[in-house]
This record gives structure tokens, C-alpha cells and sequence, in this order.
């Protein structure tokens, strides 16, 4: 992979995530279900699919530590917004199993705070790919010629 790929993987990851900001914003505000993107495992966007199989492998850039981890928190974030609106169960969501016991909740609330850390490691997220996106484009070309790249 070069450094254009890298940077085009990049690029086009920002507004993906920022896109589950926007339809977690849909479902606070009780949109229909078919209007609703439903969630996806991290490994099967593309900045995990590329992370998964390439991005790992830019070692010299430590930010990509923490974006495995922050990454999937997202994912799981929005998973557990989009669920606990749209259950699957015929009943509405009213716990949260916690140690094996079911711990009723008040979902606006629970879905509000969910909601907030969603946009707050977004926007991590975001300065975090800008950051790897800038120190990639100051590589040289001959960074990526190495074979742990191919």
C-alpha cells in the first residue's frame, strides 16, 4: 500500500464515523428504523478493515495504538444507541444486565449519555486520523518501499 492509498483510507474515514454521529442524533430523535444505518462490527468499516490489515504495520506512528481501542469503542457505542432504541425484542428496553442481574434504566438518559461520549471520541477519532494522516504525508515514498509494507 503507498502513501496515496494511506492517505485516501484516511481521508475518507473521517466522515464515515462522523455520519454514526448524525444518525445516532436520528435515533435520540425517534426516527423511523428504516431510516437508520444499523451498526456494523469495527472490523467491517473501512478504516478497521485497513487498520486490520495494513495500518498495524506503521509502527512508527503511536497514535495507531490507541486508534484500535478508541475505534471499536465508537462502534460500540453506537451499537448500544441504535439497540437500545430498536430492540429486538417486542418490548421496550427497560435494563441493563450488570453481573448477571437486569437493572432497570432510564433510557432517554442512558441514550443521552451514550450520545455524548459517541461525539466526544469522535471527535478524537477525527484529530487522531488528521494527526496520522499529516505524518504520513511527511513520509518519503521510500518509507513504504520496506516488504513489512507489501
Amino acid at each position: 500500500m503507498n502513501k496515496n492509498q494511506i492517505i485516501t483510507i484516511l481521508k475518507q474515514a473521517k466522515p464515515d464515523h462522523i455520519e454514526l454521529i448524525k444518525q445516532a442524533q436520528s435515533l435520540l430523535n425517534d426516527a423511523p428504523q428504516n431510516q437508520i444505518s444499523k451498526p456494523v462490527p469495527c472490523s467491517d468499516c473501512l478504516l478497521g478493515k485497513w487498520h486490520t490489515h495494513e495500518g498495524f504495520k506503521l509502527v512508527n506512528i503511536p497514535q495507531l495504538n490507541e486508534l484500535e481501542s478508541l475505534h471499536k469503542d465508537i462502534h460500540n457505542l453506537y451499537t448500544a444507541l441504535y439497540y437500545t432504541t430498536y430492540e429486538r425484542r417486542k418490548t421496550p428496553r427497560a435494563t441493563v444486565i450488570s453481573a448477571g442481574m437486569e437493572i432497570p434504566i432510564q433510557e432517554k438518559k442512558f441514550r443521552t449519555k451514550k450520545m455524548k461520549q459517541l461525539e466526544k471520541k469522535t471527535v478524537k477519532l477525527v484529530r487522531s486520523l488528521d494527526f496520522i494522516e499529516r505524518k504520513v504525508a511527511s513520509m518519503t515514498e521510500q518509507d513504504f518501499n520496506s516488504p513489512w509494507f507489501t
